[in-house]
């Protein structure tokens, strides 16, 4: 088996890979069946068992018959009848080639007859006037087209049109039916034959019978091979070679011409036929009443990220996701590979970039692709459009789970970003960074990119909230369904600040049966305090007003978390604490019923400022979209306890903390005895309505005092007397109150750690093996 380089059939620009495209396609129809082709590196390498450069050569340059290419439908194709020629050029070749009777030009004159005879027919039908095309007479025509042309021509028309039933679609690849900006593809395709030199009887002759013009070999071994120094010769790639066009700036000089080598053109739209093989047989119903990207494999509606140059502005068209493979596929098996297009998100075909994106994460794409180049379509150059690569995706071989989660999302983002145009601005702002945040994860995975996605989801919903009748007109409710259990493992990166984030975010209260009560309603969990939501007996509800604590991430963290404080006591009251009242020290009910326990060691972090407070802020909005109910064991499990004693010791240092916690926490350890130096029980506690408010105002200490004289007054000896000399933030010591100490029902180990390393000498022997066995269970 022979193997052919065509290093001038790479992947980069569009016209390049669909090169290759056309000279798999001509060899495998025209030479050889057997032959194949895979792409190396960049480049693509076709391989027969009678194939060589030479034999390559001398097949384009003296057999190769070319594909019939004939738009009867348009202005510019050449076939206008009467009436002012609208482009000379074109009804020029269209008639040379009529009048020709060149062997390899039968099957083009066999279409350019039954093009004849279509419009004779049209004409006949009223579906022209002075020579051109109605409207609303062009499908008619084209089905005219689509039952008289020769089977050769039928690849070049379902590439450029699709019919449907009531319509016609374009598939992006060649415009709107073969015509791009100004110029009519079919037509342009007929020059480059001519000045190929393939419409003559010695194509091996200079290019349009110049003497010092490059021969056409010259010209086609370049094309293939990048090799010799030829000089191109004046004429437009149209879409598919931004960098040839020309223009302002385009060279060293300042303006430049358009340059083009016309085996490149010729060889590149007849590889665009390949993405015609069933481009008509694979539209749905679903895809007939969506974007007309549809009616092309492969291609879809346009997604502004992933790209330098990206703007929610820019006219586009949409983009071409070009498929790469590095195994051997014979012609057929490419277009079979084409034809079905297979892009799958979810239960539906790709619709835009970042459909295509996740599939390319999830095994939504074909197996025997192993890479895409992305191009997007889009208005660059006045009001031409240009085929732009912007980056190259390769295909993962088992589902990346970060962007398998990300299909929750789909059903409130559709809605919310329902009549885009329409949206509210600051909604729309954050729609597209939810959009750009999914790229990155589908491109580059990892928990903290999963992270960002849902902190952008949260800033939508805060966004949404305040409109009223937008939400309304959509009838969007507030996010709901996302199950703690499914996506903290994912989530998890193992820093303190997600394991704070998580403690903070699962808190919540038992709730009643039946409607809840105003008090759960907006204070029943962390999540209702800061997110714009209330609960009803029929799940989530907006919030009339915004949340009852405000300005979540639009405020420093800590200074939010404090009047979480403020807010949870003020509720305290009116709430169900679902706790004993034997034996209690009177007080707010002030903890929530269940939360993740936090490690003592993430609480000395916390304390000490070694928490990053934006990436905090950032992960808790994404955690409070999540419902933890029934989840705590599953999620507790996976979170790594931290092997950190010194920062646990931090906690320690803090005797305001220290002293505080037990009533914030709700439960105090019964105290050791010589009588009983290792108890197990417990009693109800509570903080003083005015220790909340001393907290919130950096007034621990006299909080602090007065916890410090009721734990003397239930048997624990402390040795701490001073606690003025804390220097924590008080939105720090807010939170670290907030959070759940115990990691079970009824857990107090960390609580009894705490108060023991703050006793008396008589205490210090079960201080120290309660540290050391607390250590070992942990280990």
């Amino acid at each position: 088996m022979n193997t052919v380089h065509l290093r001038g059939c790479r992947a980069e620009p569009l016209l390049s890979y669909l090169t290759g495209l056309g000279v798999i396609r001509l060899v495998g129809e025209q030479l050889d069946p057997d032959a194949s082709a895979r792409w190396d590196g960049d480049h693509l390498v076709v391989s027969s068992s009678e194939l060589s450069e030479t034999n390559l050569v001398d097949f384009f340059a003296e057999d190769y018959k070319p594909t019939p290419a004939v738009a009867p439908w348009n202005s510019g194709g050449g076939f206008q009848d009467a009436g002012k020629p609208t482009s000379p050029s074109a009804q020029r070749v269209v008639e040379k080639v009529r009048n020709s009777d060149l062997a390899r030009l039968g099957p083009y004159r066999e279409a350019i007859v039954a093009a004849d005879e279509a419009r004779h027919r049209a004409r006949r039908l009223g579906l022209t006037k002075d020579g051109k095309v109605l409207k609303q007479g062009k499908a008619q025509l084209i089905e005219l087209c689509r039952g008289s042309f020769p089977d050769e021509a039928l690849a070049w028309l379902d590439a450029s049109v699709v019919l449907l039933d009531d319509d016609i679609r374009y598939p992006l690849i060649l415009g709107t039916g073969g015509n791009v900006g100004r110029m009519d593809l079919s037509a342009n395709f007929l020059e480059q034959l001519e000045t190929a030199g393939l419409l003559e009887d010695s194509p091996n002759q200079s290019v349009r019978g110049r003497n010092d013009a490059p021969t056409s070999r010259a010209l086609l071994r370049h094309a293939l091979f990048r090799v010799g120094e030829v000089q191109f010769v004046p004429s437009s790639t149209s879409q598919f070679d931004p960098g040839a066009k020309g223009g302002p700036n385009s060279s060293a000089f300042g303006d430049g011409k358009a340059l083009s080598n016309p085996w490149s053109f010729v060889l590149g739209i007849e590889g665009a036929m390949v993405f015609a093989s069933a481009a008509a047989r694979r539209l749905s119903v679903e895809s007939q009443t969506g974007s007309s990207k549809a009616s092309m494999p492969f291609t879809v509606d346009a997604t502004a990220s992933g790209y330098g140059s990206a703007s929610t502005g820019e006219n586009v068209k949409g983009e071409l996701w070009a498929p790469l493979w590095r195994n051997d596929l014979s012609h057929r098996e490419i277009e079979h590979l084409i034809s079905e297009g297979r892009s799958q998100w979810g239960r539906s075909q790709a619709r835009s970039g970042l459909d295509f994106v996740r599939a390319t994460a999830t095994l939504g794409v074909d197996r025997s692709i192993d890479e895409f180049v992305r191009y997007l379509i889009g208005v660059r150059d006045g009001r031409s459009p240009l085929a732009v690569p912007i980056g190259r995706f390769k295909v993962r071989d088992r589902v990346r789970p970060e962007v398998d989660l990300l299909r929750q999302l789909d059903g409130w983002v559709g809605k919310a970003r329902l009549n885009f145009n329409r949206v509210p601005a600051a909604v729309r702002s954050a729609l597209n960074a939810v959009e750009r945040e999914q790229f990155a994860v589908s491109t580059f995975g990892g928990a903290v990119r999963l992270q960002t996605v849902l902190a952008v989801l949260a800033q939508t919903e805060r966004a949404a909230s305040r409109s009223a009748k937008y939400r309304q007109d959509r009838r969007l409710e507030p996010i709901s369904g996302l199950s703690a259990r499914e996506w903290v493992p994912t989530l998890n990166d193992d820093s303190v600040e997600f394991r704070i984030a998580a403690g903070l975010a699962s808190l919540s209260d038992r709730m009643s049966a039946g409607r809840p009560t105003p008090a759960e309603a907006v204070g029943g969990s962390l999540m209702t305090l800061l997110r714009p939501v209330v609960r009803t007996r029929f799940g989530l509800g907006w919030a009339n007003g915004g949340p009852r604590v405000p300005n979540l991430g639009r405020r420093p963290l800590f200074d939010v978390l404090n009047d979480v404080v403020g807010a949870r006591a003020a509720l305290a009251c009116s709430m169900q604490s679902g706790i004993e009242v034997s034996d209690q020290v009177a007080g707010l009910p002030f903890a929530f019923d269940y939360g993740l326990g936090v490690d003592l060691a993430d609480i000395g972090c916390l304390l000490h400022g070694q928490v990053n407070e934006e990436r905090l802020d950032a992960i808790l909005s994404g955690l409070l979209l999540l419902e933890w109910k029934d989840s705590f064991n599953v999620i507790g499990h996976g979170l790594a306890v931290p092997d950190d004693p010194v920062a646990r010791f931090h906690a320690v240092s803090e005797p305001a903390y220290v002293v505080l916690a037990p009533f914030f926490a709700g439960r105090l350890p019964v105290a050791p005895s010589d009588a009983e130096p290792r108890p197990n029980g417990s009693i109800a506690v509570h903080p003083r309505p005015e220790w909340v408010g001393a907290v919130r105002t950096g007034r621990a200490h006299a909080a602090a005092r007065a916890a410090a004289r009721l734990l003397r007054g239930r048997g624990w000896r402390l040795i701490v007397d001073s606690f003025e000399r804390s220097n924590v933030e008080r939105g720090r010591l807010a939170a670290a109150l907030l959070l759940h100490l115990g990691r079970g029902d009824g857990d107090l180990r960390q609580i009894r750690f705490l108060l023991n390393h703050q006793c008396t000498v008589g205490t210090r022997w079960i201080a120290s093996r309660e540290s050391q066995e607390s250590s070992n269970e942990q280990t």
